[in-house]
């Protein structure tokens, strides 16, 4: 972990590593807490936790915030492979003592291409396409273009809680001005399939109205005032479809709630070095709610 910086603080241009090793409480610390003390300490704090292999589906978001929020960047972060390059040697075929003649062919064409890479990040034909499709999509919506029209992406939000004096962070994707010292506030989401139905389904599952809810806490700590908190979701699949969504009051309140909750388990976990899973007795379990025959459906048998 580096040290913290001061705070209050809104930091532009730091790079994401350097912001992802800062000893604060994360929008992704609180939700991993909200599955279990142990799987946040697991996840984030343990010294000794392994490094996590990235997903394949993983690089499609950050893939399409850098098209969406930071097009000018793509050149520098990512590189194409071509349709017709050869196929990835294998890790056998890299060390085989006697590869055949195609195999040579396919390691001399993938180390030139490395060396030309220069570190970048290695994205395929597919890949690209479909954040093409994203990027057009997110054209198609006014409400999106009026917001990215100005602002800046990624800026670093450093403050202490009120509560509990936990130092805390969160880094939004894109803030719009909208007037002195006000803002609204744009966080690209990719979904495999985009409809009010799977984004409500996505907000409960991954927690968005609690990001929603430590971001504006975040961005209220640094002196600013939120006029709008805007999520743009993408889908990932084609027909290619974005819009703009905005939380309702209800579960606007219930992110803030959640919040203040996580942060003081957080603290509490903190304070007293303990960071239990589940209990050490016994955990009544029973029916998730669609399972549950209704009561007044009987079951006879002729």
């Amino acid at each position: 972990m580096s040290a913290r910086p001061e705070i209050p603080l809104l930091v532009r241009n730091m790079p994401a590593a350097e912001y992802h090793a800062t000893d604060s409480v994360s929008n992704s610390k609180l939700s991993d807490l909200k599955r279990s003390p142990a799987h946040c300490w697991a996840l984030h704090l343990d010294p000794d936790r392994p490094e996590r292999e990235p997903r394949p589906w993983m690089l499609t978001g950050p893939l399409a915030h850098c098209a969406v929020l930071e097009p000018d960047a793509m050149a520098s972060r990512y590189a194409v492979v071509p349709e017709d390059a050869p196929k990835r040697p294998t890790e056998a075929q890299w060390n085989a003592k006697k590869p055949n003649e195609s195999s040579l062919a396919a390691m001399d064409w993938w180390r030139e291409f490395n060396d030309a890479i220069s570190g970048r990040e290695i994205v395929t034909a597919a890949q690209y396409t479909i954040v093409q499709g994203q990027l057009e999509a997110v054209k198609r919506v006014p409400a999106l273009v009026d917001l990215l029209s100005q602002g800046e992406a990624e800026t670093s939000a450093f403050w202490r809680d009120g509560a509990t004096g936990l130092h805390c962070r969160a880094r939004p994707d894109w803030l719009h001005p909208c007037g002195s010292n006000r803002v609204a506030v744009l966080d690209i989401k990719t979904i495999s399939d985009l409809s009010p139905e799977t984004v409500a389904r996505a907000i409960a599952k991954l927690g968005y109205h609690r990001q929603q809810a430590h971001y504006r806490n975040g961005l209220i700590a640094c002196g600013l005032v939120v006029e709008e908190f805007v999520f743009g979701f993408v889908s990932g699949t084609y027909p290619y479809l974005a819009a703009a969504f905005v939380l309702d009051d209800e579960t606007a309140e219930q992110g803030e709630d959640e919040v203040a909750e996580l942060v003081d388990l957080y603290a509490h976990c903190k304070r007293t070095g303990e960071w239990p899973a589940f209990g050490g007795g016994y955990q009544l379990v029973g029916l998730p709610a669609w399972a549950k025959r209704n009561s007044e459906v009987e079951v006879s048998f002729v």
